[in-house]
């Protein structure tokens, strides 16, 4: 059976393989504390568990959703950006419900990449901008590679020419939190570059444990489109709901691919987003909500003071935002499989894109104790068994 050269020539899904060794090893009996993938494990917050029973019963949550997503949710997270960010949506052309942000970023892609065109996008990233935003669409792939010397911050004009441009702050992997200026500059190069359309990636503008918020990318144009996600903001990454917000003829590309690809998310879990979002109190989340981000920050906190200890690390980057840790290491896939052999899963940069070679993630979805005990394994002493 031959197949499209576009899925030969896409690398394997990192989660994928990564979820298929831990199964194996848990198959056999190994202790694994997991700080690969990051799934949350403290509980979704209250309300919206409770909001998603009750919506089951709207007479209409048996039938088939919009593409575009409830008018009524539209509303909703219209008011939500304006508390949260201070930003004036218009729900009917500059909003769009999604199945979470990774298939919004994916299907926006069909809408504008193909052969002869260039993705760019923030490296270390997110595998879904150069897999699905470029590779499945024919389209060369451009990373813009953040490193510690630019503090993860990347040069935006290597961008330039590109048909979409995805950026990632709160960054994943690196954690990193890019400053207002940065969006500044990012509003300079959308007006100088018309033809590129700037994507940010705000799947983790929640997750941020010290002031100042991260801000909205629409707050300083209106030439880009930003994705969100209730997944890591209430930790239900298997609701599978988000949505995307900003340029309205993006919005509207988006849309009519999605018309094409799937029927939208199910009604009674867009109307549940709506009212966990009607939670928040301005930019504040609610308290549930708030107390688990705190929680992961202790973690992360913890976690970035041992593990610059651990043999075999060379630097650890602290920032105040996402569940991961990132570290430079002499050899990350060599670091990776001595871990495993300790019962610790990591990730290994370079599934991150080639900027990722010589740094490992790890990420904070498991409890203290257990990240401890984590540590300890990876230093080989007491209680590291």
């Amino acid at each position: 059976m031959k197949l499209a050269n576009r899925i030969q020539h896409i690398p394997p899904y990192l989660f994928a393989g990564l979820e298929r060794k831990a199964a194996d090893l848990r198959a056999r009996g190994v202790d694994l504390i997991d700080l690969g993938i990051a799934d949350p494990d403290l509980p979704p917050v209250t309300a919206l568990k409770r909001a998603v029973a009750r919506h089951l019963d709207d007479p209409d949550a048996h039938r088939y959703p919009t593409s575009r997503g409830d008018p009524e949710v539209r509303d909703a997270i219209a008011r939500w950006f304006h508390g949260r960010f201070d930003v004036s949506l218009d729900p009917e052309t500059e909003i769009c419900v999604t199945i979470g942000a990774k298939e919004g970023l994916a299907n926006l892609a069909r809408a504008f990449a193909e052969p002869g065109t260039v993705v760019a996008a923030t490296e270390p990233g997110y595998p879904v901008y150069a897999n699905a935003g470029a590779i499945l669409n024919g389209a060369e792939f451009r990373p813009l590679p953040l490193t510690p010397a630019r503090e993860f911050l990347p040069d935006l004009e290597r961008a330039a020419g590109a048909r979409l441009l995805y950026l990632n702050f709160p960054n994943n992997p690196t954690g990193a939190v890019a400053p207002e200026p940065f969006y500044e500059d990012v509003a300079v190069f959308a007006d100088a570059h018309p033809d590129t359309l700037v994507v940010m990636d705000a799947a983790y503008a929640e997750l941020s444990f010290a002031p100042p918020r991260p801000p909205s990318a629409l707050r300083f144009t209106r030439r880009a489109l930003e994705f969100h996600s209730l997944s890591k903001m209430m930790n239900v990454t298997g609701y599978r709901i988000g949505f995307a917000a900003g340029n309205a003829d993006a919005i509207a590309a988006l849309v009519n691919v999605k018309t094409q690809l799937d029927s939208g998310a199910p009604v009674f879990i867009q109307r549940a987003m709506a009212d966990a979002l009607a939670l928040y109190d301005g930019p504040e989340p609610p308290e549930q909500a708030r107390r688990s981000h705190l929680e992961y920050g202790r973690r992360k906190r913890a976690l970035e003071d041992g593990l610059v200890h651990a043999p075999g690390v060379r630097d650890v980057y602290p920032s105040p935002a996402t569940f991961f840790v990132w570290a430079s290491v002499d050899d990350d896939v060599g670091f990776v499989e001595r871990a495993l052999e300790r019962g610790v899963i990591l990730t290994p940069g370079r599934g991150f894109g080639e900027t990722g070679a010589g740094f490992v993630r790890a990420a904070v979805t498991t409890s203290r104790e257990r990240i401890e005990r984590a540590l300890a394994r990876l230093a080989g002493g007491p209680g590291g068994g």
